[in-house]
């Protein structure tokens, strides 16, 4: 396992191997959106399923509006009185970094990106789906930071 720094996560380099993953067409079957259904991602975090409210956040580390939002979660992590977590395109070295640079409360977990817009029928990143008790209520895609808050309800402390 090779150890990258932040700065590194935006390297040409690490971007151009980002954007030549590929997947097999089991782990990319669509799962539509619908309000009320269980969450299919459970295996994310079992947590999921039993939690009050989630929000479940996706970012892209080849997109500028999901890095610019990146120092923006530490905030949102505790603003939000629900369960947190991140699912990112970076390789779990370069999450773990992100975890460790900016002191995340919650975990970032790994999952590359055609995947989960797939699964998760996402049109764009960053986006969110918002869980309670385990059934999706609500799926919208990032605009910015206070975009955020306002889907979730949440008040800026």
């Amino acid at each position: 396992m090779s150890k990258r720094s932040f700065r590194d996560l935006f390297k040409r380099e690490t971007l151009e191997r980002e954007q030549s993953y590929s997947s097999s067409p089991v782990e990319t079957a669509v799962q539509p959106f619908i309000p009320g259904v269980p969450f299919p991602g459970f295996a994310l975090d079992a947590r999921l399923a039993e939690a009050e409210k989630a929000a479940v956040l996706f970012v892209s580390l080849t997109c500028s509006s999901c890095i610019d939002l990146l120092p923006e979660l530490v905030a949102f992590g505790t603003d939000f009185d629900g369960l947190l977590l991140v699912v990112s395109s970076g390789l779990k070295e370069e999450n773990e970094e992100l975890v460790r640079y900016y002191d995340y409360s919650f975990p970032v977990y790994t999952m590359e990106e055609n995947i989960y817009k797939a699964r998760f029928e996402l049109e764009a990143t960053p986006a969110a789906i918002i869980l309670e008790k385990g059934l999706m209520m609500q799926q919208f895609t990032i605009q910015h930071i206070g975009h955020l808050y306002e889907q979730c309800g949440v008040q800026r402390g």
